[in-house]
């Protein structure tokens, strides 16, 4: 702008050391700071990055029915193996461990998850920032440690049949998931120092936010303890699984199998060893699906959480919505599991289809009662 003097090019001395930013935008003829940003194309980064109305509706549709499915699917998980006693073997009740892992998940993690996601802030208090991580977390861990306890269980009823028989029981099963429980409470209880309320104001607004964010004493503990999580909750575990399974399938589709742990006594050995047999290979074919769900689901998520904790993404609008897209892509694997079993797994399946068909015969006779004793008066009165 040769000729003309810029107002703004002059030291803060004299007239304009103590004027007010009205005063030096009036002086400009800019509107406001946002105007004064774009007109000397400064780049500013702002605080807050509210979503789009229509990525709202978007994630909360999808976060409405990831809820509903894993709500309803795990409880009826439970549901059929605690009211059941044929189906408290020791597989099934690592499923139930599962199934309430991811009903944690459903629970206190897929709900405020969509509020923070939907929020520009943190509107649940320093409390629940705490709770709300720290439960979740331990969810995420007890599901991640279920899955290699099955893994690890069925590695040892085909490779190793004859121990598996001594070793593998009901009591011990749920003696394990207790370790393995207070494992997870102790490996992420971190969180509960580490999470905190920070609040922030945004220099262009003037408006308060409320973050809960990890705030360690330096930025290389948290990128440790971030890379750490990875390599422990999802490298190793997804590592070792495959090991396992690798295993399992050379026994079962490529050795010749000896008679399997929990085979069924009957008068024929050589059709009770193939019938077991069947349904060992369609059991592991329902677990490396759930596995594979949980690989697929994870893995954008530790990969955006590893750029964002190592400076690779910058905070914006487009990357807190890919934050929150990877974050529903990974909840969603808390309702793979029991849909899972409904499709493979003729136990569950059978027992499913139970409980939903005396469900609806139920609500069908309490109907059928409040019709007649809203009839029965009126059939009186005209006697």
């Amino acid at each position: 702008m040769e000729g003309v003097e810029d107002p703004f090019v002059y030291s803060f001395h004299g007239e304009l050391k103590n004027k007010s930013l009205d005063y030096l935008l009036a002086l400009l003829n800019l509107s406001d700071a946002k105007d004064f940003l774009d007109y000397y194309d400064y780049d500013f980064h702002y605080i807050a990055h509210d979503l789009s109305t229509t990525a709202d509706i978007l994630l909360i549709t999808c976060y409405t029915i990831i809820f509903v499915l894993a709500l309803s699917g795990n409880l009826l998980v439970i549901f059929v193996v605690a009211r059941k006693r044929y189906m408290q073997t020791a597989i099934n009740i690592f499923f139930a461990s599962l199934a309430i892992s991811d009903l944690l998940i459903a629970v206190f993690c897929i709900p405020f998850t969509l509020i923070e996601a939907t929020t520009v802030d943190w509107v649940l208090g320093p409390f629940m920032c705490k709770a709300l991580n720290y439960v979740t977390s331990v969810g995420v861990v007890s599901s991640i440690l279920a899955m290699m306890s099955i893994a690890v269980e069925r590695h040892q009823a085909i490779c190793h049949p004859l121990r598996s028989r001594v070793i593998q029981t009901p009591r011990r099963a749920v003696f394990l998931l207790t370790f393995l429980w207070i494992m997870s409470m102790t490996f992420v209880s971190p969180f509960l120092f580490v999470l905190q309320l920070e609040t922030k104001i945004d220099p262009m607004t003037g408006s308060r936010y409320r973050f809960c964010r990890e705030r360690w004493y330096n930025p290389q503990q948290q990128k440790n303890y971030t890379l750490l999580l990875v390599l422990l909750l999802y490298v190793s575990p997804l590592f070792v699984m495959i090991v396992l399974y690798m295993q399992v399938v050379h026994k079962l589709w490529i050795r010749k199998p000896i008679a399997p742990a929990d085979s069924v006594v009957t008068h024929n050995p050589g059709i009770n060893t193939a019938t077991s047999l069947r349904y060992k290979k369609r059991a592991i074919k329902m677990i490396l699906m759930v596995v594979g769900l949980f690989s697929v689901c994870w893995l954008p998520y530790h990969v955006v959480v590893l750029m964002r904790d190592f400076s690779f993404m910058q905070d914006g609008e487009r990357n807190r919505l890919l934050f929150a897209a990877v974050q529903l892509v990974g909840l969603s694997n808390s309702c793979n599991n029991p849909i899972v079993y409904a499709f493979l797994n003729d136990n569950f399946k059978r027992n499913f289809v139970k409980v939903l068909c005396r469900h609806r015969q139920f609500a069908k006779m309490k109907g059928s009662s409040n019709n007649n004793v809203i009839v029965k008066p009126f059939a009186m009165a005209t006697i």
